[in-house]
């Protein structure tokens, strides 16, 4: 993660319709607890929908790096953030990525 900006280094990844990705986020610090991970459309970014695309499974952690569950049934053409919340035992802090949908 950048110290200068909250969105991961590695930019914007692509995953297809049909795929499902377990994405993990190297961080600094490193992790003491994971607040929430969550998933918003960038048609509608006020509404978590993490539901829909995590469905199962929870974010673990181990040293610097976070796992998320899996991410899956995106729809093609939407862009998606999404956003991990942890804090490091002092502070709370929130890196992000985007995830394009394309075939």
């Amino acid at each position: 993660m950048s110290s200068n900006n909250r969105e991961v280094l590695e930019g914007i990844q692509y995953q297809g319709k049909d795929e499902s990705a377990c994405y993990s986020v190297n961080v600094s610090p490193a992790p003491a607890s994971i607040i929430g991970v969550y998933v918003f459309d960038s048609d509608a970014l006020d509404t978590d929908i993490k539901a829909t695309h995590m469905p199962s499974g929870a974010a673990s952690f181990t040293g610097n790096v976070i796992t998320l569950p899996l991410l899956t049934a995106l729809l093609m053409g939407h862009l998606y953030r999404v956003e991990v919340r942890y804090s490091d035992g002092t502070n709370t802090i929130e890196p992000y990525f985007m995830v394009y949908c394309n075939r």
